[in-house]
Parts: C-alpha cells; structure tokens; sequence
C-alpha cells in the first residue's frame, strides 16, 4: 500500500525528518499567505483585484516587503524569532533568494507550526523549517512576525 502523504515528503523533504500531521484535505478555497492570517475562506495575492484579497493599506507586489506589510496591516510587527510566547501570534514569513515571498505559516497554541500547502493539504508540523528548502519548497524563513492574541 502506497502512503497517501508521500507527495508531501517529496516536495517538502524536510517533513520526514521533522514530523507532520495532516489537518485537512486538499483544497484550493485559501493559501498559505490568507491561511497563515486567519483567513480560511478566499486566497490572498499581493494584488487587490476582482479575484484575490489583499489587506486595505497593504503594500501591492510579490516582494517580501509588500508581505510583511500585509501582516503589519493585520497588526502584526517584526519579531526576533519563532521562539513560542503563550501571548503572541507568530508567523514565519518565507522568501526565495530573489526576495520574492513563497510562503507563511503561523504558529499554533502548543508551538507547533501548521502551513496551508498551496492547493494541497494543510498540515502541522514541529518546526517551521520543515516547509523551508530549495525549490520545489518554499525557500528560506526571511522573518517572523508577531501580534497580542485577541482575548
């Protein structure tokens, strides 16, 4: 029997060696970037237009500036490291070497990380360079970011 996952391990392989959960099925409704702001229901892109979200105020563009700038505008700010701290949300803002953003994941409530994987699933995993790599994965963690958890 084949291991309905291993499209996964061979895209992001350092999942293997980390561990990860699956948490959903495939689904194309969010990404990574809408998925790692709370946002469940539409995809985000760096442009405002009739088919994707960006945040009002947000910075337009592929660039890791215009990314951090659309958390910022969620009341986000730059952050030393992924480290867990119980009164933050953390995201990890990922970049490939051009400086265009690839990715984000957001931290969850037990320190571990969970990424909406494109179209395909979405997972949990123990550290946020599991989803980090060469190409076919998402580059390097170019900054984390964090915000006051809303009581």
């Amino acid at each position: 029997m084949t291991d309905p996952l291993k499209h996964l391990e061979e895209i992001f392989p350092n999942l293997a060696g980390v561990g990860y959960t699956p948490k959903s099925e495939k689904s194309a409704i969010c990404n990574c970037i809408a998925y790692a702001a709370g946002d469940e229901t539409r995809r985000w892109t760096g442009y405002r237009d009739l088919d994707y979200h960006w945040p009002e105020g947000a910075q337009e563009g592929l660039t890791l500036d215009a990314l951090v700038s659309a958390f910022a505008a969620l009341g986000y700010s730059i952050c030393d490291g992924g480290n867990f701290e119980a009164d933050f949300e953390k995201a990890a803002l990922y970049a490939d070497k051009g400086g265009w953003w690839t990715h984000a994941a957001k931290q969850c409530d037990d320190d571990q990380w969970t990424s909406k994987l494109g179209s395909l699933e979405d997972i949990v995993h123990r550290t946020p360079e599991a989803v980090a790599g060469p190409d076919p994965a998402y580059g390097e963690i170019a900054c984390y970011m964090k915000r006051k958890r809303s009581e």
